[in-house]
């Protein structure tokens, strides 16, 4: 293989790997949950590729835990138990809590315009049926914060987790007061970071995802223990593909 060749292989394979990855993180938009089985020949069709830089982007997915291989089955998006879940809220808070700490002190007056109107098309508005834009907007929210940190290993880390908790999905019935939880505690943030007070934000921060935990407790006292909200075939249920990513609404 000359250099060419191999820079070539390289670029294809982390073009599948960066196709998939996202196909996989979006998957509950089409109704596939985690716990799917992925079709691998499909997978090469639809990205135009060979076999092989696909299943070297399936074998690295498969090393960050974002899908499972199967001897003589297949491959899975994965998916995570109540236990897994909690200890990845935990990790979390402790993370965005020292974020929001160190952040207030880099905080301008255009960001907390900023922050203000990420949450702006929320604000006296109904959240039902508006979970997947909340979700993103909650998403920029808090990596703005974690920018506004300027702690590079604390940003490498946090970020680290987003992946795997944008394969949680619950539906958005069950979790309806989380929404509007969270949306009244993100503008109590933005007040605190406006009063320059670190302490009482990383307080909060932590306080506001670890929040979290109790609908994940709550959701398994209403379901199966262990794995909130799968279904009999181990998969979780779609509810005709209305869900919630509870630990993004964090």
């Amino acid at each position: 293989m000359t250099k060419t060749d191999l820079m070539e292989h390289r670029r294809l394979s982390e073009r599948a790997y960066q196709l998939i990855k996202e196909y996989i993180l979006t998957a509950d938009l089409r109704d596939q949950p985690p716990g799917s089985r992925l079709d691998e020949k499909l997978l090469c069709d639809q990205l135009k590729m060979s076999r092989t830089p696909v299943r070297e982007a399936i074998n690295r997915l498969a090393s960050e835990g974002l899908v499972q291989v199967v001897p003589y089955k297949g491959v899975f998006i994965a998916q995570k138990t109540s236990e897994e879940i909690i200890a990845y809220l935990l990790v979390r808070a402790t993370l965005e809590g020292m974020a929001a700490r160190l952040a207030t002190a880099n905080f301008t007056p255009e960001d907390f315009a900023t922050m203000r109107g990420i949450f702006l098309p929320f604000h006296n508005a109904p959240l039902k049926g508006q979970r997947y834009a909340f979700t993103q907007a909650n998403i920029r929210f808090h990596e703005f914060i974690l920018e506004k940190s300027r702690n590079l290993p604390l940003i490498d880390i946090a970020k680290g987790l987003y992946d795997h908790m944008r394969l949680i999905r619950f539906r958005t019935s069950a979790f309806l007061p989380r929404l509007e939880s969270a949306l009244k505690q993100h503008f109590e943030l933005i007040d605190i970071f406006e009063n320059r007070d670190a302490e009482q934000a990383e307080m909060v921060m932590r306080s506001h995802i670890e929040e979290s935990v109790q609908y994940i407790r709550q959701w398994d006292e209403l379901h199966q223990g262990g794995k909130p909200g799968f279904n009999d075939e181990g998969c979780q249920a779609s509810g005709g593909g209305e869900y919630a990513n509870v630990l993004s609404l964090a």
